[in-house]
């Protein structure tokens, strides 16, 4: 299953946050493959696309870096998929 996964960061934080994405924080745990990432860094979002069948391998993608900011994720379809 493919799910869409927003997070919403402090602007103070932006630095911390790019700098721990670039280090670690884009690597997928195990059975997660993420297949897009991008930070609209003017407006404090961030996207992830991810691919998994495991729903905790996207929690504990999540866990590691949601202390910087709210994290919202959605199961979607890819167009391919249909």
């Amino acid at each position: 299953m493919t799910f869409h996964i927003e997070f919403t960061y402090a602007v103070s934080e932006r630095e911390k946050l790019m700098n721990f994405l670039r280090a670690e924080g884009l690597g997928g745990d195990g059975p997660l493959q993420i297949l897009g990432a991008w930070v609209a860094i003017q407006t404090g979002t961030g996207y992830f696309v991810v691919s998994t069948t495991d729903t905790k391998a996207i929690h504990a993608f999540c866990a590691r870096w949601s202390e910087y900011g709210q994290v919202k994720v959605t199961p979607i379809a890819l167009i391919s998929e249909l």
